[in-house]
């Protein structure tokens, strides 16, 4: 029996189209229970500290393996694992009987909820302060953090959310393009996949019905991802996609409109050194 093709719509991220099999994230570790800790509190606060601490210089150096943008954004998480003021509410919660791991996991919510309060770009941020705190949990639970799945042939990598840990190290010879359930245009996504001209398609919503090894179609430039797409779809997309990439790649010279008027690019910078 043949399934039906079902679009799924989101916000596109540039103009690429392409045609491969899904990839899903593992979800995020489960919330901490809220039990007494059986610990003393000086004991959950050696547990909490150390796992900030090895957290912030994980983000470190995977920024300074990735470079770029990719760097500033991972640095500035950093420091928020190294904040004083975050160490001092895990503390206060620990003092109260919490465990390290929820004592983060709280510590960690109450920033989050500060900056969706802010709204916009801000609240953007929220999803990768979650990460950080469960990596940290992941530390103090001893067990590895979710990530990338691993692979070495090529797939469309479908998540929640991404956050900068994760992408920046991906292997875009293997990762094809990028589809999450949750994020906008200013998600850390959608600013990597601008940045790597990675195919991505953000805030699809119901693009959680996709499962490893789907077969889809995912075009940025229309914002849609097909799901069982017929063989006569498939081969249209792949022309198509020539296409698009022919056009990119002869993108050269003065810029013009499409009836052949020269565009003049000017840039405002702020020092001539």
């Amino acid at each position: 029996m043949t399934n039906k093709e079902v679009i799924v719509t989101g916000i596109g991220v540039g103009r690429g189209l392409v045609v491969g099999d899904v990839r899903r994230m593992p979800d995020p570790l489960p919330e901490p229970m809220t039990t007494k800790s059986t610990r003393t509190a000086d004991q959950e606060l050696v547990r909490a500290s150390k796992a900030l601490g090895e957290t912030a210089e994980d983000l470190r150096a995977r920024g300074v393996q990735a470079g770029g943008l990719a760097k500033e954004v991972l640095d500035a998480l950093a420091l928020m694992a190294d904040d004083t003021m975050l160490l001092a509410d895990v503390k206060n919660r620990i003092d109260g009987g919490a465990t390290a791991e929820r004592a983060v996991f709280d510590a960690f919510a109450g920033f989050a909820a500060t900056l969706h309060k802010a709204g916009g770009y801000m609240a953007e941020r929220a999803g990768d302060l979650a990460d950080v705190a469960n990596r940290v949990i992941a530390r103090i639970m001893g067990v590895s953090a979710p990530g990338v799945p691993q692979s070495t042939t090529p797939f469309i990598l479908v998540a929640r959310d991404l956050a900068p840990a994760d992408t920046a190290l991906l292997d875009f010879d293997i990762v094809r393009a990028l589809v999450t359930t949750d994020g906008g245009p200013t998600s850390h996504t959608a600013i990597l996949a601008r940045e790597k001209g990675l195919p991505a398609i953000v805030g699809a919503a119901l693009a959680n019905v996709l499962v490893d090894g789907d077969i889809v179609i995912v075009d940025a430039g229309k914002g849609e991802i097909v799901l069982h797409p017929a063989a006569a779809r498939i081969a249209a997309a792949h022309v198509e996609a020539q296409s698009r990439q022919a056009a990119r790649d002869g993108a050269t010279g003065p810029g013009r409109m499409a009836d052949g008027h020269e565009v003049q690019l000017l840039a405002n910078v702020g020092s001539s050194k």
